[in-house]
């Protein structure tokens, strides 16, 4: 029995009803089919258990820029994100009036100064993954240019969205292969008002083959859009996830992937699955999950699966 499209959208038109969904994700480089479902099986053949003999310094080291005065909570949970979904090593760049909370809600997470991450190229290139945007502010533009101006894949969430909305010659520098994670309103921010899903997707799926990037469109079935243009569906995550921080804690997670090694589009489809299926074994027994506990989860549902 043929899957359409429309069964994963919010709204449906005539073009979502006349789409087939392929259930699996194409082994090859290009894609075969434009709209691909999420099979088990896939997130096995791209999953890389932890191997005998391996230390911190094998599975990356990501750096989340994150958090203002006011928002210290948003980074906080990226962070954490980061940490369970697997990262061998965390730092979390925030102002200094949140180093005392970051030092007593994580311990094992490193400090870098917004002094010292101004330095530039060289403080930032042992890192693996580079993560920006939650809680952070509209007004750090210097720090967002900054880090797209390092030319490697970045993560960009949250208030980076909204500052690449605001100021055009930032989103022209976003780096090949880099992950953009918005919702509904931060995609239209960035692109343009959509009537529908389906315009939604079309426009995804013409800027993540101009730019090279991989788009995360999240929604209760989230979106994946790859540098070929193939929409990757996920078919986890539940309406009990309906609160806030669940982005953050996304982004952190798939910065976590992105750290250990996983290129743009596995981390995206890893982090999505995960995020996603930590939701689901948790709503069995509960009306509605908190980010927090999603996070908790998530090393679980990466150990358990499938």
């Amino acid at each position: 029995m043929a899957i359409f499209l429309n069964a994963y959208l919010p709204d449906t038109d005539d073009y979502s009803q006349r789409q087939v969904v392929a259930k699996g994700l194409d082994k090859g480089v290009d894609s075969r089919h434009p709209f691909q479902l999420i099979e088990p099986d896939d997130i096995t053949n791209i999953f890389r258990p932890r191997v005998s003999f391996s230390h911190k310094g094998t599975y990356g080291h990501a750096l989340i820029v994150a958090g203002s005065k006011y928002t210290m909570g948003a980074a906080l949970l990226a962070a954490k994100a980061c940490l369970h979904g697997g990262a061998g090593l965390t730092t979390l760049s925030i102002p200094s009036s949140g180093l005392v909370a970051l030092n007593s809600a994580l311990p094992e997470v490193m400090f870098l100064e917004r002094e010292q991450l101004s330095a530039g190229v060289d403080t930032l290139s042992k890192y693996t993954a580079i993560a920006i945007g939650p809680g952070l502010g509209r007004d750090q533009q210097h720090l967002l240019e900054l880090i797209l101006d390092l030319k490697k894949p970045v993560i960009l969430d949250a208030d980076a969205l909204t500052m690449l909305a605001e100021h055009n010659r930032l989103f022209h520098k976003i780096p090949k292969n880099s992950i953009l994670t918005p919702h509904m309103k931060e995609f239209d921010r960035l692109f343009g008002s959509h009537k529908t899903w389906w315009d939604r997707l079309q426009t995804g799926i013409t800027i993540a083959k101009e730019l090279g990037i991989v788009i995360v469109l999240k929604n209760e079935r989230t979106f994946i859009i790859d540098q070929n243009g193939a929409v990757i569906i996920n078919p986890t995550g539940n309406p009990a996830m309906a609160q806030g921080g669940m982005g953050d804690a996304l982004m952190g997670i798939i910065s976590a992937f992105v750290a250990q090694g996983y290129d743009s589009k596995q981390s995206a489809t890893l982090g999505v699955y995960f995020h996603g299926k930590s939701g689901d074994e948790l709503a069995r027994n509960a009306n509605s999950v908190t980010a927090t506990e999603v996070i908790l989860q998530v090393s679980r549902a990466i150990k358990h699966h499938p």
